[in-house]
């Protein structure tokens, strides 16, 4: 089982890495992490979970980011 702070690393690492917003949600006692779509595609899950977007904002994705 994984803990929130290694998926939470994880996750920030991936979007640092690929400038896509990814999602961090609880699920059946463990966490789990996932590439969310652009912030106008999201449905569902995709909007309650914790969005990690990359730290350096100049290479954000289109749709993807705080200032999307």
């Amino acid at each position: 089982m994984s803990t929130y702070e290694e998926v939470k690393k994880d996750a920030q690492e991936r979007a640092n890495a690929t400038g896509y917003d990814i999602g961090v949600e609880k699920l059946c006692g463990s966490y789990r992490s996932f590439m969310l779509p652009q912030k106008k595609n999201r449905f569902g899950h995709e909007l309650w979970c914790e969005v990690v977007s990359c730290t350096d904002l100049s290479k954000c994705k289109p749709g993807h980011g705080p200032n999307a």
